[in-house]
């Protein structure tokens, strides 16, 4: 798996979410058993529109033709999924904001990250 490929399937992930926390951000904290007062909307649509403008970055760094420029980006979103997992293990252990489906949440930032992770360290050893 390439990083263009990554680049897609990340982009995808956070564009339908993004979407969904912007459209309907009670239903989707609901999923969580998160808060869903009027503060806790309010955060979840901006988490939603940050979301929403990672996406077509990802997609457009999916045609950057300099290599060196996927990688930096890879690194940046290894960076990024790294404190994403750790905030969400925050949120699960110690102050229970994430109440139910934490697990998805960690299981898709391991998997993106141990993606980017492969192809910055594993794939360039395997050419």
């Amino acid at each position: 798996m390439g990083s263009k490929v990554l680049f897609v399937l990340n982009a995808i992930v956070v564009l339908a979410l993004g979407a969904a926390l912007i459209l309907v951000p009670q239903t989707v904290l609901a999923q969580f058993k998160a808060e869903t007062r009027v503060p806790e909307l309010h955060m979840a649509r901006f988490l939603g529109a940050a979301l929403v403008t990672l996406g077509p970055l990802l997609w457009f760094a999916k045609d950057a033709s300099d290599a060196s420029a996927q990688k930096r980006m890879s690194f940046a979103m290894l960076a990024g999924t790294v404190v994403a997992l750790i905030v969400t293990i925050m949120g699960i252990a110690a102050s229970g904001i994430i109440r139910q489906y934490g697990w998805a949440l960690i299981v898709v930032e391991c998997v993106f990250g141990l993606g980017y992770a492969f192809v910055i360290f594993v794939q360039p050893r395997m050419k």
